[in-house]
């Protein structure tokens, strides 16, 4: 699987994405997916501000959250059919807004800071896929998607406060 051409155009897909400009925050998502960000939004803001060392886990959150909007515009770029392109793109939009939100209450400093951190360690993760194959990014891929499910945010944070 290492050398395969898929995990190499993967491998230089993820480092376009890195490149590449942020999308702005403000896109138009349809009404359900709308309403999930605002649901989403407003459980990681509940929970962040109950949570003792909310500072830190704020940090922590938006940088999953930009982890994750990289690696879903990376899927989307990989992705051959039409549904899936659409929901790797609605995928990263979604995690995108979210991150917006949460990030407000940081300094411009500090947040690009935190996201140079994630471009970073995307970049490994792609080393990572390329080496050993999709396998090792099952967890971070769980991860963010039980950061986009209300249900599972609770859990998603106890993981990410452990790291």
């Amino acid at each position: 699987m290492s050398d395969s051409p898929k995990v190499s155009l993967l491998f230089g897909l993820i480092l376009a994405v890195l490149i590449l400009p942020r999308l702005a925050c403000a896109q138009i998502l349809d009404d359900g997916t709308r309403w999930a960000v605002i649901d989403v939004t407003s459980a990681l803001r509940r929970a962040i501000e109950e949570d003792k060392g909310g500072a830190e886990l704020r940090e922590k959150v938006v940088r999953r959250l930009s982890e994750c909007s990289l690696m879903y515009g990376a899927f989307f770029k990989l992705a051959s059919n039409a549904a899936a392109k659409k929901s790797y793109f609605q995928a990263q939009l979604s995690t995108l807004e979210v991150e917006a939100v949460i990030a407000q209450p940081l300094s411009s400093e500090r947040y690009n800071v935190i996201v140079d951190a994630a471009k970073k360690s995307v970049a490994k993760m792609s080393e990572v896929l390329k080496r050993h194959g999709e396998k090792e990014l099952v967890p971070f891929l769980k991860n963010c998607k039980s950061l986009n499910e209300v249900k599972e945010i609770n859990n998603a944070l106890r993981e990410l406060s452990l790291q």
